[in-house]
């Protein structure tokens, strides 16, 4: 799940919607409404297929589920697994223009991944992944960084120390 090279490729695999019901985020802020994320098996299993395709062709580098805190949370855990940054943009999704930016960041949609790419494989992951929702968001970087931008806003912009430590807390608390 490890982000492995700066300059390495950052794609969301997979569509998010407003599904918040019985998310982590949801859970810290004491909400008990939402819509509950649903698998849609169809578009699932044809996702899964191009994907499976993609990394035994060798044109993945590193893939993480978007289950368990949604998109922010899988990037962070991909970044500082890593020890590398990553500088994104989610205004690229086209679900930017409709979801808040907690759905966007949190929502736990099911079938979602974060996946990365070398540059040189590129082209031919994105012609793997042609046929499936699949959005180049930006790159890992050197810089122990995470920012995520959307458009000319920065929605984050921390260090990956505070984000591991804020992630390992529960377990210090215990």
């Amino acid at each position: 799940m490890d982000a492995k090279a700066a300059g390495d490729r950052v794609y969301l695999l997979g569509e998010t919607r407003d599904e918040l019901g019985g998310s982590e985020y949801h859970g810290l802020l004491g909400v008990e409404t939402g819509l509950v994320p649903q698998v849609r098996p169809d578009a699932a299993k044809a996702r899964y297929a191009a994907l499976a395709k993609a990394i035994h062709g060798g044109l993945v580098r590193s893939a993480h589920d978007c289950a368990d805190g949604g998109l922010a949370v899988a990037l962070a855990e991909t970044a500082f697994a890593g020890g590398l940054g990553m500088t994104l943009d989610v205004a690229a999704l086209p679900e930017a223009a409709t979801l808040s930016p907690a759905s966007l960041l949190f929502a736990e949609t099911p079938s979602r991944l974060v996946l990365t790419v070398a540059p040189d494989q590129q082209p031919a992951f994105e012609h793997a992944m042609a046929e499936t929702p699949c959005v180049l968001l930006g790159s890992v970087t050197k810089a122990p960084q995470l920012v995520v931008n959307h458009g000319k806003d920065t929605w984050l912009d921390e260090p990956l120390a505070a984000l591991k430590d804020a992630w390992q807390q529960p377990l210090r608390d215990l």
